[in-house]
């Protein structure tokens, strides 16, 4: 079959023939129907992600939405090695698949997964968002911050503020803060949201992360789910004190697979309904090569691959 190869750790998949998978106990072989990019592709690539670790040769791309035997489609994150998202064919182990509602969009069904779960269950399992509470995304220009925006407000928020560097596509959000000025921040942060944020999904740490939790809420909860812009921050000790802060980490592996598959579930019935929507770029699967140069300059729209 034809599938993104990865030959060398650290090298970029090329198009080239690969073993077909085979059924077997408890595994059955679909088609590929759309695969979503991520940064999170490029960073396995490079052996970055110690619960992905692939030995060469391998096929690239971690999710995609596939299509079984029997018509039906699912989602599908991490297929057993040394298989991957990026091939006409992906073995699906038994209860691995979450089931894609009909009609909806398969590249939008795929990118629901590793950027849309992140959002919603930072909001709805770790930040635990009441209807009515105020949100405050900070990274809301990227995929995962778009959807997130979208996730608080079908969730039930009475507020919803995005913040990203540069220019954020508002998705349904009351205001939308422009991080590029760090002397501005706060002030943008407080006009945005004058009675405090009660929830924060953070995409980006680095300097944007105090101004944030200055104007948290007493019992706010914050989410820290990305570090786009840096891996440190200084944060006042005070701070989390006098307001009771709840700081949670999330990682890929931050929640059972029952929750990850609830969420997704009602995640695909609000964009069914058209209450989420991304802008996705289409490629095709012969086009990796270009594709995945795409992809490390950070696309403006989230790129989907197609057989």
């Amino acid at each position: 079959m034809r599938a993104a190869v990865v030959r060398r750790s650290g090298a970029a998949p090329a198009l080239d023939q690969f073993a077909d998978p085979h059924p077997g106990p408890g595994v059955a072989v679909a088609t590929l129907v759309a695969a979503a990019l991520n940064p999170l592709d490029i960073a396995i690539v490079n052996d970055q992600i110690p619960f992905r670790r692939l030995e060469p040769p391998y096929i690239a791309g971690y999710e995609a939405v596939v299509q079984l035997g029997d018509g039906t489609r699912c989602y599908l994150g991490g297929p057993p090695a040394p298989f991957g998202a990026l091939a006409e064919l992906v073995p699906v182990p038994d209860s691995a698949g979450f089931p894609v509602p009909a009609g909806l969009d398969p590249g939008l069904a795929a990118a629901l997964g590793v950027a849309g779960l992140a959002g919603w269950v930072a909001l709805d399992y770790h930040g635990h968002l009441q209807p009515g509470e105020t949100v405050l995304v900070l990274g809301a220009g990227g995929a995962a911050g778009q959807l997130a925006v979208q996730s608080a407000r079908v969730l039930g928020a009475g507020r919803v503020v995005g913040a990203a560097r540069g220019q954020a596509a508002d998705r349904g959000a009351d205001a939308v803060v422009d991080l590029a000025d760090d002397q501005a921040i706060d002030a943008a942060l407080a006009a945005a949201a004058p009675g405090g944020y009660d929830v924060i999904v953070d995409f980006l740490w680095g300097v944007s992360a105090p101004y944030a939790m200055n104007h948290a809420n007493l019992g706010a909860r914050y989410i820290q789910v990305g570090s786009s812009a840096g891996p440190m921050s200084t944060i006042s000790a005070p701070v989390v004190r006098n307001k009771v802060l709840t700081l949670v980490g999330q990682g890929m592996a931050a929640a059972p697979a029952e929750v990850r598959r609830a969420a997704y579930a009602r995640m695909a019935r609000h964009a069914a309904d058209g209450q989420i929507t991304l802008d996705l770029e289409q490629t095709r699967l012969a086009d990796i090569g270009q594709t995945w140069e795409h992809l490390k300059t950070g696309p403006s729209r989230k790129l989907v691959v197609t057989p």
